[in-house]
C-alpha cells in the first residue's frame, strides 16, 4: 500500500492510499480531514468540501493536477505539501536567492539583442537607470494631471478602439484598466516558453522605462520584482495582428500581472496567478489610470521572438560557412573560387567575410590539408554552384541578417504606446508607433534571406550521398543495400527545405481590418515573427544533416587528415555521434548535431583560427590547379 507525506500548515502527516488509481485531489483532501481531526476547532473549517487548495512537490517545489492519479504522478512516499487558498506558502519551501546575482540596467535606449536573449535565459535580473526612473515620475505627472482635472484622453479617460469616444467617469477608471486586461486576455494556442515570456516581460519593462507610456514607478517596480522573481503568466502564442500592437499576449502578461489567470515559476510550475506571486512574497498590482493600457499596447510580442529569430539566424550562418567548408574539403573542391581578387571586385560585405572565412579554415599554406594534397593536380576545373558560389549565396544571408538586426535593435529601444505621453510638452499625442509593420516586413525578409542557407545545404548533402558526384560509397555507408546510411536523412532535409518554401511566404502581404474597422490596417507580425523561428530551427536542422554526412564523408578518406580547424571540428562531432558503420537509429544522431549547433558549439571551435588568420593576414594559398591560370 502506498504512502505519502504530506505537510498541511506546518504539520506533517502521514496518508496511506488504498488504490493508485485515487486522485491527487483526493489525497489533498484526506490530508485536510485529517488535519482538522488533530484540532479542538477542526482548523476553523466547517468541513472539508469547502477547503480550497493546490497540492505542489516538495523536492523541485512543481504543481500536481488536482485530477491526476497518485500512482501516474507520485513516487511511493514522496513528499507533498498542501496550500490552501490565501495562506503564504512556507518560506522553507522557498529557495534561497542564489549568490552573485548580476543585474542588467535598463533606460529604454540600449537594451542590445544579445542582452535580451540572456534575459530570457535568466542569466541576469533587471533594475531600472536613475534617470529612467526621472523620466517615469515625469510621465505618470501629465497622467495625474489628466485625471485629476478630468480632462478626455484616449485611453485614460475614454474607452478603446470603437469606444475612443466613450467617456468614462473618473469613478470607473481603474475598472477600465482591469476591463480592458481581461477582455483583451483572449489569445489561443500553447503558451510561450519560459525564455520566450522573460524576453518578452523584460522588452516590455525596457519600453516602459523610456518614459513615454505613463506607467507610474510604483508600478513598474512591481513589474521588475515580478520578472526577477521569474515569475511568468501563461502567454499563448497566437492571437496577435501586430497592430494596435500585440494585444493578446501582452493582456495575457498584463493579467498576471494583476493576479489573474494562471502564472509559471521554477519554485511553483503552474498555478493559478495570485498563488504564484504569494509564493514569492509578491502582490498583485493594483492598475491605476491608463496603466492596463501603458502594459498591452507595443510590439514585444513581435520584437521578442524577432531578437531570438535575428541571434539565432546568426550563430547558424556562422557555422554554415564552416560545415560547407568540411563539405568542400570531402567532395575535393577547389579553394580558388575564393581567392581575395575575385571578392574585391564585387564587394558587398557579407560575401566578402564568407569567402575569408572559407580561406581562414581551407588555406593549405596555413594550414596542410592531406586531402587537398591528395588532389592538387586533378583535372577538375571548376566545382559546383552550390561550393563554388557560398560567398555569393551565404554572403547575402549574412547582410540580411545584419539589416534585419538594426531593424530590430531599434524596435526594442522605441516607444511603442498610445497615446504617447511627452512630459516636456506636458501633453498626451495619438500616434501609430504600435504598428507592428517594421518588425514584421524585416522578420518576413529574415525568414526569406536565411531558408537559403537550408537550399544550398540539401544540395549539398545530395553531392555528398550521390555516389556519381562524389566518387565516395553510395548514401556513405558500406555494404549499401544491406545498409541505407544516409538515404532517408536526405530526404528529411528535403522535407525540411520544402517546408520553409511555404513559410517564406511573406505574412505581412496579408492585413484584415479589425476593431469596426477603427484598426483598418494591420502587421501581422506575430505570425512573421513565429513562421521565421520555425525555419531557423528547419535550417539548423538541415545543416546538422549536413555536418553528419560530411564527418561520415571523411571516415572514406582516412588515413588522409583535412586541415587543422576542420579536424577539431570533426573531433567535436565525434564526441557524440559515432562513425557510421552501419544502420543504427539515425534521428538521435540529428539530433546531437543539431544540439551542438544550437549551442555554437562549431563556431566555438573554428572561431579562434578564422580569428588568428585574420590577424595575420595571412594571404590565400594559390594552389598549383588548372582552375587557375597566370601569365
Amino acid at each position: 500500500m502506498p504512502r505519502y507525506t504530506v505537510h498541511v500548515r506546518g504539520e506533517w502527516l502521514a496518508v496511506p492510499c488504498l488504490s493508485s488509481t485515487n486522485t491527487i485531489e483526493w489525497l489533498g483532501k484526506e490530508a485536510v480531514r485529517r488535519y482538522m481531526k488533530n484540532k479542538p476547532d477542526n482548523g476553523g473549517f466547517a468541513s472539508v468540501e469547502e477547503v480550497k487548495f493546490y497540492i505542489r512537490r516538495c523536492k523541485g517545489l512543481g504543481l500536481l493536477d488536482l485530477d491526476d492519479t497518485v500512482g501516474d504522478a507520485l513516487e511511493d512516499n514522496e513528499f507533498v505539501e498542501v496550500v490552501i487558498e490565501g495562506d503564504i506558502m512556507s518560506p522553507d519551501f522557498i529557495p534561497s536567492q542564489p549568490e552573485g546575482v548580476h543585474y542588467i540596467s535598463l533606460d529604454g535606449n540600449s537594451l542590445t539583442t544579445e542582452d535580451l536573449l540572456n534575459l530570457g535565459k535568466g542569466l541576469y535580473k533587471i533594475k531600472l537607470t536613475a534617470e529612467a526612473e526621472t523620466k517615469v515620475k515625469k510621465s505618470r505627472e501629465v497622467i495625474e494631471r489628466i485625471v485629476k482635472e478630468q480632462t478626455v484622453v484616449y485611453g485614460i479617460t475614454t474607452g478603446f478602439g470603437k469606444f475612443a469616444r466613450t467617456v468614462i467617469p473618473n469613478s470607473n477608471l481603474r475598472e477600465l484598466q482591469v476591463n480592458l486586461v481581461r477582455s483583451h486576455s483572449a489569445g489561443v494556442g500553447k503558451p510561450l516558453t519560459p525564455e520566450r515570456t522573460r524576453m518578452l516581460l523584460a522588452l516590455r519593462i525596457n519600453v516602459l522605462a523610456k518614459g513615454y507610456s505613463g506607467i507610474s514607478l510604483e508600478t513598474l517596480e512591481q513589474v521588475i520584482e515580478v520578472f526577477n522573481a521569474s515569475c511568468l503568466p501563461y502567454i499563448p502564442e497566437k492571437g496577435t495582428v501586430g497592430a494596435s500592437g500585440d494585444l493578446a499576449p501582452l493582456s495575457h502578461l498584463a493579467l498576471g500581472l494583476i493576479g489573474e489567470g494562471k502564472m509559471w515559476s521554477p519554485k511553483s510550475g503552474w498555478a493559478d496567478a495570485k498563488y504564484v506571486l504569494e509564493a514569492h512574497g509578491l502582490k498583485p498590482i493594483t492598475l491605476k489610470p491608463k496603466e492596463g493600457l501603458a502594459l498591452i499596447n507595443g510590439t514585444q510580442m513581435i520584437t521578442s521572438l524577432g531578437c531570438e529569430a535575428v541571434e539565432r539566424a546568426g550563430a547558424i550562418a556562422r557555422q554554415a560557412d564552416i560545415i560547407a567548408a568540411l563539405t568542400l574539403e570531402v567532395l575535393k573542391g577547389t579553394t580558388r573560387a575564393f581567392d581575395t581578387d575575385i571578392h574585391a571586385v564585387r564587394p558587398h560585405q557579407g560575401q566578402a567575410e564568407v569567402a575569408f572565412r572559407f580561406r581562414s579554415l581551407l588555406d593549405s599554406d596555413h594550414h596542410p590539408s592531406e586531402i587537398a594534397e591528395s588532389h592538387r593536380f586533378c583535372d577538375r576545373v571548376q566545382d559546383a554552384y552550390t561550393m563554388r558560389c557560398c560567398p555569393q549565396v551565404h554572403g547575402i544571408v549574412n547582410d540580411t541578417i545584419a539589416f534585419v538586426k538594426d531593424i530590430i535593435t531599434t524596435e526594442i529601444n522605441s516607444a511603442t504606446d498610445n497615446p504617447m505621453v511627452f512630459a516636456e510638452r506636458e501633453e498626451t499625442i495619438s500616434g501609430g508607433n504600435f504598428h507592428g509593420e517594421y518588425p514584421a516586413k524585416a522578420l518576413d525578409y529574415l525568414a526569406i534571406g536565411v531558408h537559403e542557407l537550408a537550399a544550398i545545404s540539401e544540395r549539398r548533402i545530395e553531392r555528398l550521398c550521390n555516389p556519381s558526384l562524389s566518387e565516395l560509397p553510395a548514401f556513405l555507408v558500406t555494404e549499401g543495400g544491406l545498409n541505407s546510411g544516409f538515404m532517408i536523412a536526405h530526404c528529411t532535409a528535403a522535407a525540411l527545405v520544402s517546408e520553409n518554401k511555404a513559410l517564406c511566404h511573406p505574412s505581412s502581404v496579408d492585413s484584415l481590418s479589425t476593431s469596426a474597422a477603427t484598426e483598418d490596417h494591420v502587421s501581422m507580425g506575430g505570425w512573421a515573427a513565429r513562421k521565421a523561428l520555425r525555419v531557423i530551427e528547419h535550417v539548423e536542422q538541415v545543416l546538422a544533416i549536413e555536418l553528419l554526412a560530411a564527418c561520415q564523408g571523411i571516415e572514406f578518406l582516412r588515413p588522409l587528415r583535412t586541415t587543422t580547424p576542420l579536424e577539431k571540428v570533426y573531433d567535436l562531432v565525434r564526441s557524440v555521434v559515432r562513425p557510421w558503420i552501419k544502420d543504427r537509429f539515425m534521428a538521435p544522431d540529428i539530433e546531437a548535431a543539431h544540439r551542438l549547433l544550437v549551442e555554437q558549439k562549431v563556431w566555438e571551435v573554428a572561431y579562434p583560427y578564422i580569428e588568428k588568420y585574420r590577424r595575420e593576414h595571412i594571404p590565400e594559398s594559390r594552389p598549383i590547379s588548372p582552375t587557375a591560370f597566370s601569365l
